[in-house]
């Protein structure tokens, strides 16, 4: 599915498929990360901290779905975050369906995120 989401984002970096299981891995293990998955999708992140607040964020570190669960997926990604007290929910996309989701669901563009 990873493959998937770069093709699909056009991602600008290689899948490295051991980096992604370790990373996985880590995730799921850490208490302040964690992964959900669909039977075709996925969302994963952590929770950090920013150079601007010490508040905990909920960063997501991917998240894509061809099975139409990319709600259900964002809404367990929510509560986990505010389970971990996060005051504030950083996800990433590239416009389309996913940004309508997110805009519906009360997200708004904070920032561009540019690449070279």
């Amino acid at each position: 599915m990873i493959e998937r989401l770069a093709a699909a984002v056009d991602g600008p970096q290689r899948v490295d498929r051991l980096k992604t299981g370790e990373t996985l891995a880590a995730l799921i293990q850490d208490p302040g990360g964690i992964a959900f998955i669909s039977a075709r999708g996925f969302i994963a992140g952590c929770i950090a901290q920013t150079v601007i607040n010490p508040d905990p964020v909920a960063i997501e570190m991917g998240w894509y779905a061809e099975d139409r669960s990319g709600l259900a997926l964002l809404r367990a990604f929510e509560a986990w975050a505010h389970r971990q007290g996060a005051t504030l929910i950083k996800l990433s996309c590239k416009g389309g369906a996913a940004q309508r989701i997110l805009q519906r669901s009360g997200y708004r563009i904070a920032e561009i995120q540019m690449v070279k």
